[in-house]
């Protein structure tokens, strides 16, 4: 089950050394969709952190980006990305956020 999100989010390289600035359009409990201004690379592990809406709590997980197609004329880029590591924690917020109507998320 996934649930459509626009929210911003950051994608580093593992060591920190590289990070930009993406936004996530859809979300569910085994990985994630987002938009970015260029390629990434595929099959190579990014720390990918970002915030649920109306809340406060940054959510860190390792990923690993499964495909990054050109998105319309405008130089964008939409990602699909499995997650490879993510807290219990984390999961609980995204099946929450997928599941319910994001409202009570603090």
């Amino acid at each position: 089950m996934r649930r459509m999100l626009q929210v911003d989010a950051s994608i580093a390289d593992q060591f920190g050394t590289q990070q930009w600035a993406v936004q996530i359009i859809d979300i569910a409990r085994m990985g994630v969709a987002f938009v970015s201004n260029h390629s990434i690379p595929c099959d190579v592990p990014f720390l990918f952190s970002f915030c649920f809406p109306r809340s406060s709590v940054r959510n860190e997980v390792l990923l690993t980006v499964v495909h990054s197609t050109p998105l319309g004329t405008e130089g964008r880029y939409r990602n699909g990305a499995r997650f490879l590591t993510i807290s219990d924690d984390a999961v609980e917020r995204i099946v929450d956020y997928v599941t319910s109507d994001g409202m009570h998320m603090a």
